[in-house]
């Protein structure tokens, strides 16, 4: 039985392609259409062994051509013999039915090649073509493999960011309570116990303490939760930072009576700031070195002008944390470095994320670096002023 070969080209390419039929030999019986409206009507009427077929022929063509013939005539091999050098047509011309994919600058030999190759149940794509689908095949598996890691990473940064939450959670809830826990004691005492004036006040002076520490957390989470939103507005005017450094230099030694803070600040020091924010800034490092300061260890501030704007210092000496866990507490909130640090010492985790947000606002810069004997340096540079003259702090200090 001979093979009944149907040919769908262009007048140069039907001649092309029966010449190099001709040579093999093989006695196939080749008929000829030039548009794929025409190669349908010929395959049902015919029922061709094979078809080749130019799929880029103007009229029907592309994957419509090609569902078309193997509708019309189901058994029949398609071949796509064609000028497009894409890797997504020739798959979506094998996922349609064909059984091959050729380029046309692969030359007619090729085809008569394919012939017998696909009536034996083979698929054949074009050297060109194959190397292109290979090409995409190791990106997108590199693009997966990419992905995976992504994934990956993305897990577990997400498994830490629970676990750092959840930690954040308890943290939140023993320092809210405890400031709690002496008002409601205080003021039990006050309601119920006769007491002496002198006692009274002193009972009221704590009372006054544990609610400013208390109104403290939450202008902090506060804070926090605007700078994440970017709803966070700054008043920047040309101000003398030195009163709003010695003003939170006094508060901290209230709040640490067992800690020596040891401040060097010039008597006058003008930046172009949001003073408020700045004393929570000096506020937030303050508290984290004289939480893990060593006992009998001073907490140094040290304050001046430099070339590249106005630089604050705060060291202490006490066991020092690791570069890595600065960076993270830095870049994330809820970090605690409890790697190294007892619970009864860390904080809420907000502080020195708080603090490099708040210096980034003002077109600051924060550091942090490990001391060798021991302790931290943290360091912010704030811009030194816009120009204008330097205003006195108002009575809020």
């Amino acid at each position: 039985m001979s093979t009944r070969v149907l040919l769908c080209d262009t007048p140069d390419g039907l001649a092309q392609l029966q010449y190099a039929l001709l040579k093999t030999g093989e006695g196939y019986d080749v008929d000829v259409v030039t548009d794929g409206v025409r190669a349908v009507e010929s395959a049902a009427r015919i029922q061709p062994t094979v078809i080749v077929a130019e799929v880029g022929l103007e009229g029907l063509s592309g994957v419509d051509l090609v569902r078309r013939l193997k509708a019309i005539a189901p058994d029949t091999r398609i071949l796509c013999w064609t000028v497009l050098p894409s890797p997504a047509t020739a798959a979506e011309m094998v996922a349609a039915g064909a059984s091959g994919y050729l380029m046309k600058e692969d030359g007619p030999d090729v085809v008569a090649r394919a012939i017998r190759s696909v009536l034996e149940g083979n698929v054949i794509l074009g050297p060109r073509v194959a190397e292109q689908i290979s090409a995409r095949f190791g990106q997108v598996v590199r693009q997966e493999r990419e992905m995976e890691s992504a994934l990956a990473d993305t897990s577990g940064r997400l498994e830490q960011l629970t676990s750092a939450k959840a930690e954040f959670l308890a943290n939140v809830s023993h320092e809210l309570r405890t400031p709690v826990t002496v008002a409601k004691g205080i003021l039990y005492v006050l309601k119920h116990r006769g007491i002496g004036e002198h006692e009274r006040n002193e009972f009221i002076g704590k009372l006054e303490a544990a609610l400013d520490r208390l109104m403290t957390l939450v202008d902090e989470l506060l804070t926090i939760a605007e700078l994440d939103r970017g709803t966070l507005s700054l008043q920047l005017v040309d101000v003398d930072l030195a009163p709003v450094l010695r003003h939170a230099t006094e508060e901290m030694a209230r709040r640490y009576p067992g800690v020596r803070i040891e401040p060097t600040v010039p008597s006058r020091l003008p930046a172009f700031a949001d003073q408020a924010q700045i004393l929570e800034v000096v506020r937030q490092l303050l508290d984290n070195a004289c939480r893990y300061s060593a006992e009998g260890e001073a907490v140094q501030l040290l304050a001046r002008t430099m070339d590249e704007g106005v630089t604050v210092s705060i060291t202490d000496h006490g066991q020092g944390i690791a570069r890595e866990v600065v960076i993270q507490a830095f870049n994330e909130p809820f970090s605690t470095g409890e790697e190294i640090l007892t619970k009864e010492r860390s904080g809420i985790g907000l502080g020195l994320h708080m603090a490099r947000q708040l210096v980034l606002q003002h077109s600051g810069i924060i550091w942090a670096d490990p001391l060798p004997a021991g302790g931290t340096r943290v360091s912010f540079c704030l811009p030194v002023g816009s120009g204008a003259p330097v205003t006195s702090p108002p009575s809020l200090l």
